[in-house]
């Protein structure tokens, strides 16, 4: 799972090379909302610093999909590629340094440079495998083993994001990641 997550740094640390011409630097300030809810969304954010979330409300129940730090992306992929207005809000936990692309700027840079159409669908095939791994994970791992695969993947986590996004993001409540943070 390490070298996993060194090989999407450096290939998001290519895309930020590579397509400099169509990122726009932006910073956000802890808590700030990136992208609300109910709005169509068409970026991309690719977060150098910092730790950006997208989540979700559910019966008034705020719910986590996804935390992106360090060299990786977030954006609201439903509202992007249906074109329609998005369930997810994407908000900045720490302040954070981000370079921000317009998909549909993208798609004629990668029309322009048929070069890094490669590139883009690597990054594309680890964010997809991302997802399926974390949809495995909610289906066939106990509350422990997801807490553990989180903790693998990004260590510092626990000092970083509130407890309440991590029992979100695993599906579980905060007890119930209390009892669990006790066992490992």
């Amino acid at each position: 799972m390490q070298s996993e997550q060194y090989q999407v740094k450096e290939l998001i640390k290519q895309i930020i090379i590579n397509f400099e011409e169509i990122l726009t630097p932006a910073e956000y300030k802890r808590g700030e909302v990136v992208h609300h809810s109910s709005n169509t969304c068409n970026k991309i954010f690719i977060v150098k610093s910092g730790i950006l979330r997208s989540y979700y409300f559910q019966n008034d129940t705020d719910i986590t999909a996804h935390f992106a730090m360090d060299y990786s992306i977030v954006g609201a992929v439903d509202s992007i590629m249906k074109k329609e207005k998005s369930i997810y809000s994407i908000e900045a936990l720490e302040d954070s340094e981000v370079l921000v692309m317009n998909y549909d700027e993208m798609e004629t840079f990668l029309i322009k440079n048929p070069a890094y159409e490669k590139l883009a669908r690597q990054v594309s095939q680890f964010l997809y495998l991302d997802l399926v791994e974390r949809f495995e994970g909610m289906m066939f791992l106990t509350a422990k083993e997801r807490y553990q695969h989180l903790i693998t993947r990004y260590p510092k986590i626990t000092q970083q994001v509130s407890l309440g996004h991590i029992a979100s993001y695993l599906g579980i409540t905060q007890e119930t990641l209390s009892r669990v943070r006790k066992l490992t």
